[in-house]
């Protein structure tokens, strides 16, 4: 005699798999959906970390560099505030620093700064961050960088002046000065 078993017995079977199997997929994939929410922040804190280039090198202490000029762009976002500034052709050392008395004594004018655009790269010290809202396009400042000594000998902006007579300067040494 053959026995005949209606297929309920199986397609429950199957149906309670098909929904303890979904609900375990969908377990896995709120795992990882958390686990990627909470590591694509690390990840980004990571990507910044490697794309930060810092101040790598060592800059010259020795010879404070003075530039004068328009503002040609400012950025005021991580990892630094940076300006790009068109230096005056006819510029000269100024015969006094307003709060910049450290740089003052051995501060150079470079000839080959005249009449260019140059970039200078702050600290990424609050005090820097600060000038967003006083300096706008086509404000003339006076800055002094110290120069890296290794190529491409980027500037690194330690004293700004406005033409308002508001300064910005970061006092004391930083691990990457050199005297000369």
């Amino acid at each position: 005699m053959i026995s005949v078993r209606p297929p309920w017995g199986d397609v429950r079977r199957v149906a309670l798999r098909a929904v303890f199997d979904r609900q375990a997929m969908n377990r896995h994939t709120a795992t990882i959906g958390r686990r990627a929410a909470l590591g694509l922040p690390l990840a980004t804190i990571a990507d910044a970390a490697l794309a930060h280039h810092g101040f790598e090198g060592r800059y010259d202490i020795s010879r404070p560099i003075y530039l004068d000029g328009l503002v040609r762009s400012a950025s005021f976002r991580p990892p630094h505030p940076t300006l790009s500034l068109d230096i005056r052709a006819d510029l000269r050392k100024p015969e006094s620093l307003l709060d910049g008395e450290e740089f003052a004594k051995d501060l150079v004018v470079r000839e080959e700064d005249r009449g260019r655009t140059l970039d200078v790269e702050f600290p990424p010290v609050r005090l820097f961050f600060d000038m967003a809202g006083r300096l706008a396009v086509g404000d003339r400042i006076a800055v002094v960088a110290y120069g890296n000594c290794s190529p491409p000998n980027q500037l690194r902006g330690q004293w700004v002046g406005l033409a308002d007579g508001t300064t910005f300067v970061r006092k004391g040494r930083m691990q990457s000065e050199v005297q000369g």
